[in-house]
C-alpha cells in the first residue's frame, strides 16, 4: 500500500480507483432516486406553516434530537475538512487526502438500507447510541494505524456511523411529530446542522494548530463520544421517569 503515499504512478492508479467508486455512489444514489420517485408518485402533501416561536419550543421539547444533528455535523465536517488536511500533515500524498474522503462516502450511502432496517426492527434510540460509539472511536483510533487499508476502512466505518446519527434523528422526528411541530423541527435541524459544521471545522483545525496532527482526531472522537455518553444518560434517565 506504499504507494498510495507518493508517486506519480500510485497517483494515477489512486484516481482511477476513486473515479470508479464515484462512478458506484452515482449509480447508486440515481437508482434510490428513481425508486423514491416511483414509490411516492401517488403522495399528496399540503406545507403548514410553523407558528412564532415553534423553534425553540421544539428545541427545549426534543434536546437531544437536536444534539444528535449537532453531532453528526461536527462528525461530518471534521472527517471532510479536517482529516484531509490531517494526512498531508503527516506525509501522506493528496490523493490519499482525497480518496478517504470518496471512502467517506460510499459506506454511508450503501449503509443506510441496513441502518433504516435496524431503526425498523431495534431501538431507535440504541442505533443512535451504537452510531455514536462507533464514530468515536473510528476518530480516536485513526491516529494510531499505519496501514492505508486499514484507514480507508475505518473512515468508512467513521462515514456510515455518524450519518447513521442523522438518519435516526429524522426517523424519531418523523415518528414523534406532525404539523407545525414538524416543520419546526426541521428547521431546528438546519440550524442545528449548520451550528456543528462552524464548530466541527473550526475547533479541530484549531486543535491541530495549536497541539499536533495527531490530536485532530482524537478531539473530535472526544466530543462525539461524551455526545453518546449524554444520549445515553438522557435515555437512562427517561426509562426511569416512566417506571416511577
Amino acid at each position: 500500500m506504499r504507494w498510495l503515499c507518493r508517486g506519480s504512478a500510485g497517483d494515477s492508479g489512486l484516481w482511477h480507483g476513486a473515479r470508479l467508486c464515484l462512478r458506484a455512489a452515482a449509480v447508486y444514489v440515481a437508482g434510490v432516486a428513481f425508486l423514491t420517485i416511483i414509490l411516492t408518485r401517488r403522495a399528496r402533501t399540503l406545507p403548514e406553516q410553523a407558528a412564532s416561536g415553534a423553534l425553540f419550543k421544539f428545541v427545549r421539547s426534543a434536546p437531544m434530537l437536536v444534539c444528535m444533528v449537532v453531532a453528526f455535523a461536527f462528525a461530518d465536517i471534521a472527517a471532510i475538512s479536517a482529516m484531509p488536511v490531517y494526512f498531508v500533515r503527516l506525509g501522506y500524498s493528496e490523493a490519499f487526502a482525497a480518496i478517504s474522503v470518496t471512502v467517506l462516502a460510499l459506506p454511508t450511502a450503501l449503509a443506510q438500507p441496513l441502518v433504516g432496517w435496524l431503526l425498523d426492527k431495534t431501538s431507535r434510540f440504541g442505533v443512535a447510541i451504537c452510531s455514536g460509539l462507533l464514530a468515536g472511536l473510528s476518530f480516536i483510533a485513526i491516529p494510531f494505524l499505519h496501514s492505508q487499508a486499514a484507514i480507508l476502512v475505518m473512515f468508512g466505518i467513521m462515514g456510515a456511523a455518524s450519518f447513521s446519527l442523522y438518519t435516526c434523528a429524522l426517523t424519531i422526528l418523523g415518528e414523534r411529530y406532525a404539523g407545525d411541530t414538524l416543520v419546526a423541527g426541521s428547521a431546528a435541524f438546519a440550524l442545528a446542522y449548520a451550528l456543528g459544521s462552524a464548530a466541527g471545522s473550526s475547533s479541530v483545525g484549531a486543535v491541530m494548530d495549536v497541539y499536533s496532527p495527531s490530536a485532530g482526531p482524537l478531539a473530535a472522537g472526544c466530543v462525539v463520544l461524551a455526545f453518546t455518553a449524554a444520549l445515553v444518560a438522557s435515555v437512562v434517565r427517561g426509562r426511569l421517569r416512566r417506571q416511577s
